[in-house]
């Protein structure tokens, strides 16, 4: 079965800050969106690394050594056990990724990841596309065997299949996406806009047509 659905939708049901919507799960990870106005206070997660996608506006995120602001489509990873914070001036819109995903204990404490312990890096979606070849999926970064990939062209793309549950979000161009998959005997389409979403099952085969440049982020959860 695929699920469908559109960030621009959820946006407008989102209205005090920081205020979630779950925008879908897929295989062990949850999607979140939320606005981003004002300031979430230092806290840490020692139980789950979080990746967060910048969707509209400016997000800044301070750890105890670095702060960072993030544009729209810009990705950032914030390892578990690493005390941040973020915020927002203007009125900003963001998507959270989180893993079902049990640590590794000692004498009963979390473990924390030693990747705790780097610095903090901002991955620029468009940026790492430039020059990069159409239908290739870059890898963009990877949490808890969950990848995020960017793949962009225009014209038909070649068929693809997900080796575990994904999530593909459009974030540029206008596409005509086509699935097919054990679980219905007939090719599934649909036109996807900015904004809007598909998750897939394991297994399925995916390719996508456009008339213009776009760009899929795509995630999948490989474990």
């Amino acid at each position: 079965m695929i699920f469908r659905g559109s960030i621009p939708e959820i946006r407008e049901s989102l209205v005090q800050p920081f205020q979630i919507h779950t925008v879908a799960r897929f295989g062990g990870v949850h999607v979140y969106a939320y606005r981003s106005h004002g300031e979430v206070t230092r806290h840490r997660h020692p139980e789950f690394d979080e990746v967060f996608l910048v969707y509209e506006g400016l997000v800044t995120f301070w750890t105890d050594h670095q702060e960072l602001t993030l544009k729209p489509d810009e990705l950032i990873r914030i390892p578990r056990g690493m005390a941040h914070r973020s915020g927002s001036r203007v009125p900003s819109l963001v998507l959270l990724f989180r893993k079902d995903f049990m640590p590794e204990r000692w004498n009963g404490h979390f473990q924390t990841s030693e990747s705790g312990m780097d610095p903090l890096i901002a991955v620029r979606i468009h940026e790492q596309l430039r020059g990069h070849p159409d239908f290739t999926p870059l890898l963009l970064l990877e949490a808890n065997a969950v990848r995020y990939q960017a793949i962009q062209g225009k014209g038909l793309s070649p068929e693809w299949e997900v080796q575990g549950p994904s999530f593909l979000l459009l974030l540029r161009g206008e596409v005509v996406l086509e699935a097919m998959g054990t679980a219905w005997p007939e090719p599934i389409r649909g036109i996807l806009a900015p904004g809007e979403l598909a998750v897939l099952p394991r297994g399925t085969r995916w390719r996508w047509e456009s008339q213009i440049p776009s760009v899929f982020l795509w995630v999948e959860d490989v474990m």
